[in-house]
């Protein structure tokens, strides 16, 4: 009887030893399977970031056309945007530059922060400056207002800063 048990076990073993060289090429290609769906997974992702990227480019461009026009005494007034994907946010960042009337030359300096789908402010940066240099040396003479989402900053190495969260991803 312990011949008949031997063959059993030798069977028996043989077949686990089969059927485990079935299962791991079933795994193998599985996991085969896996990286290939998870590939096509982040190129559709990225494709999809590409197309709000380029929405919130344009949204932006037309947003700031409908909201800002050029004055007589503006220098600057230009934009940037950004689609910030962990907030699912489209900002913009409005700077003007522009003259004051005044006995001497001042000039005004802004920086706005904006959320373009909500047309909510975030984010304001203003200061003086005189013939184009800041007043007296000093960020702090020279600053109206600095403040982001609630936050008060004192230079705009500060705002900027506090603006960055907003700005990456």
């Amino acid at each position: 009887m312990k011949p008949l048990r031997l063959l059993y076990l030798f069977v028996l073993s043989g077949a686990v030893i089969s059927a485990t060289g079935c299962d791991s090429d079933r795994i193998s290609k599985l996991e085969k399977e896996n990286q290939e769906m998870k590939a096509k997974l982040e190129k559709g992702n990225a494709a999809q970031d590409y197309e709000l990227q380029a929405r919130c480019a344009k949204d932006t461009r037309v947003w700031f056309n409908q909201t800002y026009s050029p004055q007589p005494d503006t220098d600057l007034l230009a934009y940037t945007n950004h689609y910030n994907k962990n907030l699912n946010k489209c900002f913009a960042t409005v700077e003007i530059r522009f003259r004051t009337v005044t006995t001497y030359p001042l000039w005004g300096h802004i920086i706005t922060l904006w959320d373009v789908y909500e047309n909510s402010h975030y984010g304001t940066y203003s200061e003086l400056l005189t013939d184009g240099l800041r007043l007296k040396g000093g960020t702090a003479d020279n600053l109206l207002h600095c403040e982001v989402y609630g936050s008060k900053c004192k230079t705009i190495d500060e705002y900027n800063g506090l603006v960055q969260p907003y700005l990456n991803n």
